[in-house]
């Protein structure tokens, strides 16, 4: 009787917002409804199923539940604080921001401000859908500062809209603890924020600048000129959609694009609309990012991918970028020594003389994969991914070319050539923990955890002292509140960090220290 009550639950959030429940989240699930349940001293699923639709028919307030507890909130908002993930951090995918900041702000300023005319202020409208806590939102307004953007003489609109209260209440708050700045350089943090006892908030200037409040993409009015929302430049609503069902992205897309104003743009994750119809759009392609633009008449020419520059905003990819060894870049493998060589009779064929790469050849391989790799560390990805193709052209089986391409795939968020890539090294190397990492964080940005379980816990195998490996199946494991999982991972990723010098970094690409990682899980040691 409880499974099917709990598949009624789950089809109705399914239909009040779009969250959509999958078949192996539903004891994650059971538990959740059963602790809200027992919060509101019901002692059923059904009666909690009651409460659920009644509140949708009749706002916030008791129906089955004892007078006692009448005074709480909207039943939906404590729901969904506990059903959704407020995971952020500041200038999340640094690809994007770099986008934003080098191109697609100048342009929206440079042509509200020609449009405005003479004497009248030219008006900016940026919404942050799906803020979570805040921090993307706060991350856009400091993109615009740094850009010197003139505040006062612009009628200016930062919004982010969120299903969870708790969220949102948080976001309001502008208030944060160092994790959410493990990927914000360190000038930009003390330039905006300032010590708050144990956390940091955000300076007032920004803060009067933004506004929070809740909302639900799915059910809410849109536009809905009553809070703004309507002629909007740009729409920020990343890692949103894969939460959601197929049929409700499209909905919400559809208002997207009623919402925003002529030659608008939306940001989204970076293969969350890939199954999508975006026809409606105009989609951009730069080498950071996938960007859609609402579009009137004839295409106009978008803004010209940025060449590389330096930018106080940049931040670390998600995807690593190292390509491996100096004796994998430039070996060339011959065939399996397993396989039985055959007589030029029994194939056929004419007998070949096998000829070693010269020392020329070596030198020139060497020299086209470095500047492949250099591409890459420039995150000039379609570069990258050219000059690593030619590269296989000549040499059809040098894995460090894939291993470049695959990398610059990742990036620019073509997860399924990436992956291919990846499993055509594997296939010789099955133990290449560089490309079952790689893999795990691919599933990973695809929402698909359970696969990105089984890369993380192959990469343990392989080699146990991997600690991001345990890093990141806690995070893993948090999302899906198994947390006694979560604590096995961080003891296991404590062991191994205390192994290593404390201004250590994990990576090349990251400049979260050991030490830092130190603080971070120790401080959710009792969580």
């Amino acid at each position: 009787m409880d499974d099917l009550t709990l598949k009624r639950i789950s089809s109705l959030i399914s239909r009040h917002s779009g969250i959509h429940i999958r078949d192996q989240d539903y004891k994650s699930l059971a538990d959740k409804v059963w602790r809200r349940a027992s919060s509101l001293r019901l002692t059923s699923l059904a009666d909690y199923h009651t409460y659920l639709l009644k509140e949708l028919e009749q706002g916030p307030g008791p129906s089955v539940i004892p007078a006692a507890v009448a005074s709480l909130a909207s039943e939906w908002q404590e729901l969904y604080s506990i059903l959704t993930v407020n995971e952020s951090y500041f200038f999340r995918d640094s690809n994007q921001f770099k986008l934003l900041s080098e191109r697609i702000l100048p342009d929206i300023i440079s042509r509200k401000q020609a449009a405005a005319g003479p004497g009248v202020k030219p008006s900016l409208r940026i919404w942050s859908a799906g803020c979570s806590t805040g921090e993307e939102l706060y991350s856009i307004a400091i993109a615009l500062d740094e850009l010197n953007f003139p505040w006062d003489q612009w009628d200016t609109l930062l919004i982010g809209t969120d299903i969870s209260k708790t969220a949102v209440d948080s976001a309001r708050l502008g208030l944060y603890g160092s994790w959410s700045f493990r990927q914000m350089p360190a000038g930009l943090q003390q330039k905006y924020f300032y010590a708050h006892h144990q956390v940091h908030q955000i300076c007032d200037r920004l803060r009067q600048r933004v506004t929070f409040q809740g909302g639900n993409l799915l059910s809410d009015p849109c536009p809905n000129p009553a809070i703004g929302l309507g002629n909007v430049d740009l729409i920020f609503c990343r890692n949103v959609f894969i939460y959601l069902d197929n049929q409700s992205i499209g909905q919400i897309i559809q208002k997207f694009h009623r919402a925003l104003g002529l030659q608008g743009y939306l940001f989204t994750g970076h293969t969350e609309l890939y199954s999508q119809d975006t026809s409606q759009f105009k989609t951009l392609c730069f080498p950071e990012s996938v960007v859609y633009q609402k579009q009137s008449g004839p295409r106009q020419a978008p803004p010209q991918p940025a060449q590389p520059a330096t930018n106080p905003l940049a931040e670390p990819r998600r995807f690593a970028k190292r390509s491996g060894t100096d004796s994998e870049r430039v070996s060339i493998p011959e065939s399996p020594s397993s396989l039985k060589a055959k007589s030029p009779a029994q194939t056929g064929l004419r007998p070949q003389v096998r000829v070693a790469p010269s020392q020329t050849q070596t030198h020139n391989l060497e020299k086209a994969l470095q500047e492949a790799e250099a591409l890459l560390d420039q995150e000039i990805y379609s570069s990258a991914i050219h000059r690593a193709e030619a590269i296989l052209k000549a040499h059809p089986r040098c894995d460090a070319a894939r291993k470049i391409a695959a990398r610059a795939y990742a990036n620019t968020g073509h997860h399924e050539q990436a992956k291919q890539l990846c499993l055509q090294v594997i296939r010789r190397h099955p133990l290449s923990i560089e490309m079952h990492y790689l893999l795990a964080q691919i599933a990973e940005d695809q929402n698909d955890l359970d696969g990105a379980k089984v890369h993380l816990r192959k990469i343990i195998y392989l080699n146990a002292g991997f600690v991001k490996a345990y890093l990141d199946l806690a995070s893993i494991y948090e999302r899906e509140k198994q947390l006694d999982k979560t604590q096995k991972m961080r003891s296991h990723a404590l062991m191994l960090l205390a192994k290593l010098p404390p201004d250590a970094r994990l990576d090349h690409y990251s400049d979260t220290t050991v030490a830092q990682w130190q603080s971070h899980l120790t401080s959710k040691a009792d969580y």
